[in-house]
């Protein structure tokens, strides 16, 4: 029995020895699958803060300073979903490029050029519509200032002008650019605001530099020579260059002493006719400014002046009496104190009194007269030297 017992015990012995031999530290290895998993969580979240920054750091280069709220109801809506969707379309293109380490491969470049094609969208964004606001401010000034041609060539911009004064932008494009659809205000075709070409205004300096010549001209008391007429005519070609302008003289009426009316300016040979025209009247104008004396008896004043002039007649003599005789103040200045010294009578034919008008300088003590249909100014020491210079001003 006690042989079986010890053998039982030394057996039992055994087993325990042969057990702790192949003993598996399950504990142990869970610690260690644990550690490995905590070190693989902490490299992600710090691979996920630098993705992070390196998004943030991209976003930050979407530059967004359009103010919305400076604009009509109408049209923040439009801008605003604009923008809305290109932030999203960039920030999709970031995020991308962010998880490409490398930053040579054509994969990051790819979306380097998404990203650097919104961001130009919104530059070009932001200066279409502070170009719109400027643009609206000038529009309406120079409309209501008359500055405008009017001729056949400015009617597609005076319509797009007037749309885009009065509608609201319809829709912006992939490039940023503003643009109108067709039959939005009172335009056919739709339009953007970069294709958009202002009015061209009225050639009142062609006007002017034309009236001159021909004023020069009338003053002449010899007959042109040839040289004269070539360099007349080279003077003309020169004003008359620039198509715009042309336009404008033919339909803007802004040089009255010249009949255009029967000149089309979309016909070809329109600046061969203008051309024509202005150089031949130039020519018939020669001498006919100049002032040729005349003696008071040509006309018989006290009997011959015309009735609705009597008053004005009379008036410029009295007043010429006074200004004439009026003392010289310190300095030299003319003191002054007459009633009606700078008034200003229309003379002209009866359907167009305001062509010529006359009137007395308190300064120089002399009339001026001036013809708005010849562009011609004269000074004449004294209303008798003027109505003998023009006796039928007043007489008949």
């Amino acid at each position: 029995m006690a042989k079986q017992r010890q053998s039982g015990i030394v057996g039992a012995a055994r087993e325990v020895s042969q057990a702790q031999g192949k003993f598996i530290d399950y504990g142990g290895q869970f610690m260690t699958g644990y550690n490995k998993s905590l070190e693989t969580k902490k490299k992600k979240e710090a691979e996920n803060k630098e993705t992070q920054a390196r998004v943030n750091n991209l976003m930050g280069q979407f530059k967004n300073d359009i103010d919305v709220l400076k604009f009509k109801p109408e049209d923040q809506t439009l801008v605003k979903n604009t923008v809305t969707q290109w932030r999203n379309g960039y920030a999709e293109a970031a995020n991308a490029a962010s998880k490409i380490q490398d930053k040579s491969s054509k994969a990051y470049q790819e979306q380097v050029d998404i990203m650097n094609d919104y961001k130009n969208r919104m530059v070009n964004l932001k200066g279409n519509l502070d170009n719109l606001a400027a643009f609206k401010g000038e529009y309406k000034n120079n409309i209501d200032a008359g500055h405008y041609s009017n001729a056949g060539a400015n009617s597609m911009s005076l319509a797009q002008g007037e749309t885009m004064i009065t509608n609201p932008i319809g829709s912006i494009n992939d490039s940023g650019d503003l643009v109108w659809g067709p039959g939005t205000g009172s335009v056919r075709e739709g339009f953007s605001f970069q294709d958009y070409q202002m009015p061209f205004e009225k050639a009142t300096g062609l006007a002017t530099a034309l009236g001159d010549i021909a004023g020069n001209i009338r003053k002449q008391t010899t007959p042109l020579d040839d040289l004269q007429k070539r360099e007349i005519e080279e003077k003309v070609d020169s004003l008359i260059s620039n198509p715009k302008a042309l336009a404008s003289l033919i339909s803007d009426s802004d040089l009255p002493a010249f009949d255009f009316s029967n000149i089309d300016p979309d016909d070809p040979n329109a600046k061969e006719e203008v051309r024509n025209l202005l150089i031949s009247s130039i020519y018939k104008l020669q001498g006919s400014g100049v002032v040729k004396p005349k003696t008071p008896a040509t006309v018989d004043k006290s009997v011959g002046i015309r009735p609705e002039f009597e008053m004005s007649y009379n008036q410029m003599l009295d007043l010429e009496d006074k200004i004439l005789n009026s003392p010289i103040g310190p300095g030299g200045r003319l003191d002054i104190s007459v009633a009606n010294a700078n008034k200003v009578w229309s003379v002209g034919p009866k359907d167009k009194p305001s062509q010529i008008r006359v009137k007395i300088d308190p300064k120089t003590k002399k009339w001026v007269y001036f013809d708005a249909s010849s562009n011609v100014r004269a000074e004449y020491n004294s209303i008798e030297d003027l109505t003998s210079a023009y006796p039928t001003l007043f007489f008949k």
